[in-house]
């Protein structure tokens, strides 16, 4: 686990909502801490690709890392 200062929290990749994120996957994810702000807010933002996007539980999607 790692330390998470005030006002810091965990991120990973792939995404915690995804079957191959840190909770379902197999274990091959990376993870930082990073600003909680910043964290909370991609993590609507992913939410909002999931709704506009109509993704539904078993959909597969592709992710473009630039």
């Amino acid at each position: 686990m790692l330390p998470r200062p005030p006002g810091k929290s965990c991120d990973e990749y792939p995404f915690a909502g995804t079957w191959q994120g840190a909770k379902y996957g197999s274990g091959e994810f990376s993870r930082r801490v990073v600003h909680a702000k910043q964290n909370t807010d991609a993590g609507k933002a992913f939410e909002g690709f999931y709704t506009y996007s109509r993704v539904l539980e078993g959909d597969r999607f592709l992710v473009w890392i630039r």
